[in-house]
Order: structure tokens, then C-alpha cells, then sequence
């Protein structure tokens, strides 16, 4: 028998171990086609939100850190930013007679972006600033064309992202696909555990392999895993929350699920379906009540809250230590609860499409991500025949829970973080993004392959479904007669 187990997990690991390798093969070349493609178009094909989180990654790099992104000395870049309007042709004469090479094409902020020898930029530099006040220069890639941009920070959004992608700026450089190293990693692992998912639920290997290539197949998952944006951060600790759920271990699943909360505030959305299998364990334990499981899940939903502001507040001491704690407070607390509450640009002439959260399951509004030259759109959309029927298929099938219990953590946490992004809607939240949704990809087919797997293997269980869902029509009947003929 222990030989027979040894063998089982030998297979698991070299599968698991494909698994990886294949990811970041198929996310790699994604990043590197969008990376090459920003090339040919001399640095202004920023994709979508990148466009902050990695200038804000690089401020942090070199205004909270005091560091500066990995160049070549002979190929040093920088954006100069000047306080008034820029004297083009005086610029583009002293970086000719320095032997530089020049981008004058900005018309928001006040900048030039010129590469060379290191040496050759700051005497550029100092050249300009005799007639014209530098007011800033920033080392790295050029800036985009944003006001305020060499300032910006994004504190309305954790730090923990911000921080890989400035470490992957020391370590490899300042360029696009290495702004995207982290996130490709971060895909290989989401994409890893929805096979170790499928395995725990169904201990069936062609069916967690099956289900981890629908998932990698499907273009959000590309997509969303090839640039570096906050979202696959928090994609990776769901799937990793929900594995420890599956363990019952639900402390871990907790602690995981706030963990994410630091890429991105929407990781918290984890949190619902963990407080809750947490309280429950808890309180059956106990041979509690309804009352005692509603006191444990305030209980610990509050301990779940104190825990990720003392972690918030923790990593981002740095931001604190830059920025002051007032500052901080107003900013990168009370100031995030109001943005991720509150409608964001509006304007459907110059504002990104966004949608509701239930469109994504529809293919509605889905935003685009990348537009390249040929005029072909790279959105951020799901399967959505796919993500509709695993939501159907999910809520019809939801009589399961009662006999697959592992079956029912796994719709919870479905359901859980969909009614994360529900419930910010109600409250004011109505310009999401689909891009978002990547948090609910690996859940989408994790729920799919399962269902189809133990639906199509065990046909008892069709007719269970039905006749449970027959029981509740009856007795919903008997509850409403009641209620109005009584």
C-alpha cells in the first residue's frame, strides 16, 4: 500500500510538474508577443491599467526605496520632466550633440525621454536645466503620457504587487515583459493548484488535467496573466484559499484569502466563504446553534478585518514611512474604501467600457485590454458559453452540497467572491471592470469539470437533484399558503 501511495504522488508531482513548466511557456509567449509589439510602437503600448501600477511600482522603487531599475550604463534612459513647456528644438540639438536618441511626443506633462550613455543623460540634463528648470528625472522606461504620472503611487490599491514588479526591475530591467515576470509566475501557480483542486475533489487525474487546460486555454486567463495588473495576484490566493478549504483547514484558508487581500482589496472577497466555513466548523464542533454560527461568523469576520489592517499596515510601512501615516490613513485606507465604492469615469466618449458583474458571464461590456496595430482588440472575456454553464449548472445543481460536501465549499467560494463583487455593485461600485473576473476564472471551471464529472459518472445523483428540488417546491408552497390564507 505505502508503495502504491509513493507511486500515486510521483505521478501527481511530474504532472504537477508539467503543468507549471507548460503555464509559463504559454503565458511567457503572451507577455513577450504583447511586450514586442509595444516595441514596434516605441513605447506607447501600454496595456490597459499596467499603464499605473508599473509607473506607480517604479515610484515606489525610486522614491520610497531610493533605488533605481537595472540598466545597461551605454543604454541609459530616463524621462526628463521640466516645469514649463518643453523647447523642442534646443533639446533635440544638445541631445544630437550628445549622441542621444530623443522622444519629444508628450502633451500632458511637460517631458522628453532621451537614451545614451548614462553620463550623456544627466549632462543633457544639466544642459536644459540652464534655460529651462528640471524639475524631475526619472530613470527606466519612458513615462507614459499622464499627468502627475512621475509622482504616482496608486495608494488606493495595496503594495504587495507594486513591490515584485519593482523587484523585478532591479533584478532584470525596466521593459514590459519584465515588468510581467511576476504575474507570469503567479499564473503558472493559479494554474497549478485549479489541478490541485480538481485532484482533491475528484482523485480523478484526467479530469483535474482536463479541467486545468479548459482553464489555461481560456483567453482570459491568457490574457490577464500576460500583463502586469493587480487582478491575477489576487486570482492565485482564491484558488490557494479554496485548497486549503478543501483540506478543512479553514484558519489557513482565511489567512491566505487576506494574504491576497494585499495585491488588491477584491482579494478579500476570499474571506466570505472562508469566515463562514470557518464559523461553521467552529460551531458544529461545539454542537452549536443558528445563533452561536451567527455570533462565530461576526466574531471571526472582525478578527479577519483587525488581522488584514495590522498586515496592510505592516507592508506598507515603506508607503507610511514616505508618505506620513495622516497621509496614509486618508489615502490608502479611508480613501480606498470610497474608491472601490464609488463609480469611476463615467464618460462613455473617453471612459473604458465597464459592466456589471453578472455580464461577465455573458460576455457583455468586456473591456479591451490591448488594441495592436492591425486593429485586432485583445478584451478581457472568458469562454462565456462556458462561464454561463458552470453558473447555471452551479446553482442547479445546489441540492449537492448536502451529500458532496467538499462539492459545497467549492460553490460557496463561487458564489462567495460573486457576491463580493454584487455586493460592491449595490453599494455604489457601478463601473467594474471585466477584467476583475479573472478572480472568479479558475473557480468558474473548477465548479464546470466537476460537475460535469460526478453528474456524468453517478446518475443517481441527476435524479436526486430533481427530486430535491421538487421537496423545495412543495414545501415553499406550503410555507406561502400559510403565510397568506393562514
Amino acid at each position: 500500500m505505502a508503495w502504491i501511495k509513493s507511486r500515486e504522488s510521483k505521478i501527481n508531482l511530474i504532472l504537477a510538474t508539467i503543468i507549471v513548466i507548460a503555464s509559463l511557456i504559454v503565458l511567457a509567449h503572451s507577455a513577450l508577443e504583447l511586450a514586442e509589439t509595444e516595441r514596434e510602437r516605441g513605447g506607447r503600448g501600454y496595456v490597459t491599467d499596467e499603464v499605473w501600477y508599473v509607473s506607480a511600482a517604479r515610484n515606489i522603487l525610486i522614491r520610497v526605496f531610493g533605488g533605481e531599475p537595472r540598466q545597461d550604463p551605454g543604454r541609459y534612459g530616463a524621462t526628463i520632466l521640466f516645469q514649463s513647456s518643453v523647447d523642442v528644438a534646443r533639446a533635440r540639438s544638445i541631445a544630437s550633440s550628445l549622441n542621444l536618441s530623443i522622444k519629444t511626443d508628450y502633451s500632458k506633462i511637460n517631458a522628453v525621454y532621451v537614451e545614451g550613455k548614462r553620463e550623456n543623460v544627466f549632462e543633457f540634463a544639466y544642459r536644459m536645466n540652464i534655460t529651462q528648470r528640471v524639475v524631475d528625472i526619472v530613470p527606466g522606461w519612458q513615462l507614459p503620457d499622464s499627468e502627475v504620472i512621475h509622482t504616482y503611487i496608486n495608494h488606493e490599491h495595496p503594495p504587495l504587487a507594486k513591490y515584485l514588479i519593482a523587484l523585478s526591475m532591479i533584478i532584470f530591467g525596466d521593459a514590459p515583459f519584465y515588468w510581467r515576470i511576476p504575474v507570469v509566475i503567479i499564473g503558472a501557480v493559479t494554474t497549478l493548484f485549479v489541478f490541485l483542486v480538481l485532484l482533491e475533489l475528484s482523485k480523478n487525474r484526467i479530469l483535474a488535467l482536463l479541467g486545468t487546460l479548459l482553464f489555461l486555454s481560456d483567453s482570459m486567463t491568457r490574457a490577464i496573466f500576460s500583463i502586469a495588473i493587480l487582478d491575477g495576484f489576487v486570482a492565485a490566493f482564491t484558488v490557494i484559499s479554496l485548497y486549503y478549504a478543501l483540506k478543512s483547514r479553514y484558519k489557513q484558508a482565511l489567512v491566505v484569502a487576506l494574504v491576497g487581500g494585499l495585491f488588491k482589496a477584491t482579494g478579500l472577497f476570499a474571506a466570505i466563504p472562508s469566515v463562514l466555513l470557518l464559523a461553521r466548523s467552529i460551531t458544529k464542533r461545539s454542537r452549536g446553534d443558528l445563533g452561536e454560527f451567527l455570533y462565530n461568523t461576526v466574531y471571526f469576520g472582525s478578527l479577519g478585518i483587525v488581522l488584514y489592517v495590522s498586515l496592510l499596515t505592516i507592508v506598507s510601512l515603506p508607503i507610511i514611512h514616505y508618505m506620513g501615516v495622516s497621509n496614509w490613513i486618508n489615502n490608502a485606507l479611508l480613501g480606498s474604501v470610497s474608491w472601490h465604492l464609488s463609480a469611476k469615469c463615467t464618460d462613455p466618449a473617453r471612459c473604458a467600457r465597464w459592466s456589471d458583474p453578472w455580464e461577465w458571464f455573458l460576455g457583455y461590456h468586456s473591456f479591451p485590454l490591448y488594441v495592436f496595430p492591425n486593429g485586432r482588440t485583445l478584451y478581457a472575456e472568458g469562454f462565456y458559453p462556458l462561464w454561463f454553464a458552470s453558473l447555471v449548472l452551479g446553482l442547479i445543481s445546489l441540492p449537492l452540497v448536502y451529500i458532496k460536501r467538499n462539492y459545497g465549499k467549492t460553490l460557496l467560494y463561487l458564489l462567495g467572491v460573486f457576491s463580493g463583487y454584487i455586493i460592491i455593485w449595490i453599494l455604489g461600485s457601478r463601473t467594474q471592470y471585466s477584467f476583475y473576473a479573472i478572480q472568479l476564472t479558475p473557480l468558474v471551471y473548477i465548479n464546470l469539470a466537476y460537475l460535469i464529472y460526478i453528474l456524468g459518472e453517478t446518475r443517481n445523483l441527476n435524479t436526486f437533484i430533481l427530486k430535491s428540488w421538487f421537496d423545495i417546491t412543495v414545501k415553499t408552497k406550503k410555507i406561502l399558503e400559510f403565510l397568506i390564507l393562514s
